[in-house]
């Protein structure tokens, strides 16, 4: 680390010097320097702002970002209650107020409907967490179907090879946008 850190340092005292040819740099060695943060090869252009550039990079360095305390009685991220629901063939961890997009539902936008397969809840109040075997009875979360749209295109690409066969095709997937409006036990 040492060796590294003395030889950056003779590549750049040598193109201060204005010259990488006296020292056997090549230009990708030069770059390399360079590129770690000040501009050394801007510095060797103009020679008013040599000293300042490095006084510059060591500031931003040592700069740290002020974040502003919280106010007393306030809570950075209040926890909430989850869900993982079995949906549209895959298990989504779901809260209350959340949105998630899933497989196209039969529903129509504004709708409410009832997830029943519910694998697992947690509530945060009474810290009190139910496993299914493999689904919690008597467990529901409702949602509202927000719309309905199309996900983004996948592009299927099939060739066999010394065949002269391409075909090149889009798909966009069908998809559905839930909001969660409430997790009940």
């Amino acid at each position: 680390m040492a060796a590294t850190t003395r030889r950056a340092q003779q590549v750049q005292q040598a193109m201060l010097r204005g010259g990488r040819a006296s020292q056997g740099l090549g230009r990708a060695q030069a770059h390399r320097v360079s590129s770690r943060g000040a501009s050394v090869l801007n510095a060797r252009r103009f020679p008013a702002e040599r000293v300042s550039l490095a006084r510059n990079v060591r500031s931003l360095a040592s700069a740290q970002a002020e974040v502003p305390p919280l106010a007393e009685g306030t809570v950075a991220y209040e926890k909430q209650d989850y869900a993982v629901v079995e949906l549209g063939g895959s298990q989504v961890i779901v809260e209350v107020g959340g949105v998630y997009d899933t497989n196209r539902l039969e529903a129509e936008p504004g709708s409410i409907i009832k997830l029943n397969r519910v694998l697992l809840v947690k509530s945060q109040g009474n810290n009190d967490l139910r496993l299914g075997k493999p689904y919690v009875e008597e467990a529901t979360v409702e949602a509202e179907v927000v719309q309905h749209k199309k996900a983004k295109k996948v592009v299927v690409y099939k060739m066999q090879p010394k065949k002269h066969t391409r075909s090149k095709r889009g798909h966009r997937q069908h998809e559905t946008t839930i909001k969660v409006v409430k997790i009940s036990v």
